[in-house]
C-alpha cells in the first residue's frame, strides 16, 4: 500500500481531538481498517469518511463504543435494505413493462 493512502492514527486523533483507544477500539470491532507501516498505526484514506462519522456519533452525542459499534451496524444493514429494495424495484419494473 503506497504511503500517501495513508494518514496516522496519531495525526487524525489530534486534528479530530478524539483519544487513541476509541480508534483502536473500533479498529478492534472490525469497524475500521487500521494498517501498521513502520510501526506505525495509519488510517487508508478510503476509511476516513466511516471514521469521522464513527467519531461524531461518539463526540456530538456522546455514544460509548459499543453503541457506536451497534449503530453502525444497524446503518450499514438498513444501507443493505436500501440497495436490495432498489433491486427489487428494478426487476419489479421489468414485469410492469
Amino acid at each position: 500500500m503506497r504511503t500517501e493512502n495513508l494518514i496516522t492514527v496519531n495525526d487524525f486523533c489530534v486534528y479530530h481531538n478524539v483519544a487513541y483507544h476509541f480508534v483502536d477500539y473500533l479498529a478492534e470491532a472490525g469497524l475500521v481498517k487500521v494498517t501498521q507501516v513502520n510501526k506505525t498505526s495509519c488510517i487508508p484514506v478510503d476509511e476516513i469518511q466511516k471514521l469521522e462519522r464513527l467519531v461524531r456519533l461518539h463526540n456530538d452525542l456522546e455514544i460509548n463504543e459499543p453503541g457506536v459499534a451497534t449503530i453502525n451496524n444497524l446503518l450499514q444493514r438498513l444501507e443493505d435494505m436500501q440497495q436490495e429494495m432498489n433491486v427489487l424495484r428494478s426487476r419489479l419494473r421489468l414485469y410492469e413493462s
